[in-house]
């Protein structure tokens, strides 16, 4: 695959590894997001690079709207179980990780098919989907570390894109976002539109 969707997620798995690399020894069970670790963050967001692979060779159904799949309880369950595919050494992991994604796909052509849990479409449709994760959780590592690392453009437009897109076609808050964009509104406590 070549294009702009592909270089933003070269970016976005380059700006991942970059995080993870500057997370000391002393820093993974420090509070992550939520309910996970810094660890378990990472293991969650490094998933980013693996599933896209697993979902092209062995796509599966996607999972019902009402699916327990997507309660917050199992996504933090998801999260902890991905701690041990990361090993004894986390950093080597996730770069090796990282390597392979940005490769596989690159050899991989635009309109292959992807078969997640969020739907059967083409690799060009979801990437930006993973581009998304690994910018918005790198974003959450670097400040639970207080981290100066910000995301490479591409990286950072490619997921302000794709957050846009679902708050108005999943969240149907396209509006509100809009206006809270355009500082004509706040946006109401707790929103989100990921």
């Amino acid at each position: 695959m070549e294009g702009p969707g592909f270089d933003a997620f070269r970016a976005a798995a380059t700006y991942f590894v970059d995080v993870v690399a500057s997370v000391s020894s002393s820093s993974w069970d420090a509070p992550g997001l939520g309910v996970w670790t810094v660890l378990e963050t990472v293991g969650h967001a490094s998933r980013a690079n693996v599933i896209i692979i697993d979902y092209l060779e062995h796509p599966q159904p996607p999972e019902a709207p009402d699916s327990t799949y997507w309660s917050e309880a199992n996504i933090a369950e998801r999260g902890r179980k991905a701690v041990a595919t990361l090993g004894d050494d986390p950093h080597a992991t996730v770069a090796a990780a990282a390597d392979f994604a940005v490769a596989f796909i690159g050899r991989t052509p635009a309109d292959a098919t992807v078969g997640s849990p969020i739907g059967t479409m083409t690799l060009s449709d979801y990437l930006p989907s993973r581009t998304a994760e690994l910018t918005i959780h790198g974003l959450d590592i670097a400040r639970a570390l207080n981290l100066d690392l910000a995301p490479p453009t591409e990286a950072l437009l490619e997921s302000l894109a794709f957050v846009a897109t679902i708050s108005s076609t999943r969240k149907h808050q396209g509006v509100a976002v809009l206006l809270a964009l355009t500082g004509r509104a706040d946006l109401p406590p707790g929103f989100s539109a990921y």
